[in-house]
């Protein structure tokens, strides 16, 4: 099915898909989960591209996966539930992240630099949730290290991460609070350090994720809302010069960026619109343009993104789900084949 630009492929399965990496010659990888009811834990879903047709992986079960990263078509990496997975040409490995005692963290971001070069960000909340950190780890070829954080506040958290260099890594969240505020840390090799972003004025901020498309030029993107909760969120992003962060303006609220699809030199916002259809802003200059997003499938209530990436042809590959009457979810994918 073609409309507006968008093809929509068909991911045969139940589940939510959260977060796609691209690999070269067309394949890609859908990651997500299957929502079981019944006090049941989440199951684990993967599916590999091949072209436009889409298969089920075996993979480990580690419940939620975030966010997914290709190195190489042989060198993926998937991280959620306090775990990370690696497809190494052949199967999904459950691979174990660094222990961070009392906590059962949630991972959000995934960046790379190189095979022996992986990092990931998210929040290790204090069992019981009375107080939580954000982490980043990193992979050095042989093992995952929790690296030494800044006493940011009592509850923060990341949840995206990307970097020039491993010299030069942004990480984003937010601190918790009756107002939360947006945060930025950046990593110049030897320490980390919070570099103030401009909030809005009244209004909390989720900075959900971030892209580097150059020393000096990343823009970090989330929502903002208010006490109204979910019908008062409006698309966030910010831009930073290689001086300071400024607020750039993102039109077509109510709605939220969730994840950013970069490759360098494309850049994409994906997420969702109340009353939850699908949402897409794209990168034109130093101004954001939201398109109409892909349609969702004629049976559901609600089609919502919640990843994206590049495919090697440039196109952008959209990730999400799709609610059903019947209350279960559908994987949804969508390829925007052109645009203005």
């Amino acid at each position: 099915m073609a409309v507006a630009g968008w093809r929509v492929e068909n991911v045969a399965s139940a589940g939510i898909l959260h977060a796609a990496a691209a690999g070269d010659h067309g394949v890609a990888w859908g990651c997500g989960i299957l929502v079981q009811g019944d006090g049941r834990p989440f199951a684990t879903l993967i599916f590999r591209r091949h072209g436009r047709g889409w298969e089920q992986v075996a993979a480990p079960q580690i419940g939620r996966v975030n966010r997914a990263l290709a190195v190489s078509d042989a060198d993926i990496w998937a991280v959620g539930d306090g775990c990370s997975l690696h497809w190494d040409s052949s199967r999904w490995h459950n691979v174990p992240t660094a222990v961070i005692e009392g906590s059962e963290p949630q991972f959000f971001g995934l960046a790379q630099f190189g095979a022996d070069e992986v990092w990931t960000a998210g929040f290790a909340p204090v069992r019981g949730y009375s107080q939580a950190r954000g982490t980043v780890q990193r992979w050095d070829g042989s093992g995952w290290t929790d690296l030494p954080m800044p006493a940011v506040a009592a509850f923060w958290s990341l949840s995206g991460i990307a970097g020039a260099s491993p010299q030069d890594v942004w990480a984003v969240g937010r601190v918790h609070g009756q107002r939360s505020d947006p945060l930025a840390l950046h990593w110049d090799g030897q320490q980390w350090q919070r570099v103030p972003v401009p909030g809005v004025e009244g209004r909390s901020i989720q900075l959900s994720d971030i892209a580097v498309l150059g020393t000096g030029d990343a823009w970090a993107a989330g929502y903002t809302w208010d006490s109204g909760g979910i019908r008062t969120r409006q698309p966030f992003a910010a831009h930073w010069d290689g001086q300071a962060w400024a607020t750039g303006e993102v039109p077509g609220g109510p709605a939220q960026i969730t994840q950013l699809a970069s490759d360098g030199k494309k850049l994409w916002g994906l997420g969702y619109a109340v009353p939850v259809a699908p949402y897409v802003a794209a990168l034109q200059g130093t101004s954001w343009q939201v398109i109409p997003g892909p349609p969702g499938p004629p049976e559901a209530t609600r089609t919502a993104l919640h990843g994206g990436t590049i495919l090697s042809d440039g196109n952008l590959l959209a990730v999400g789900a799709s609610s059903i009457p019947d209350h279960s979810s559908r994987p949804f994918a969508a390829v925007l084949t052109s645009h203005p």
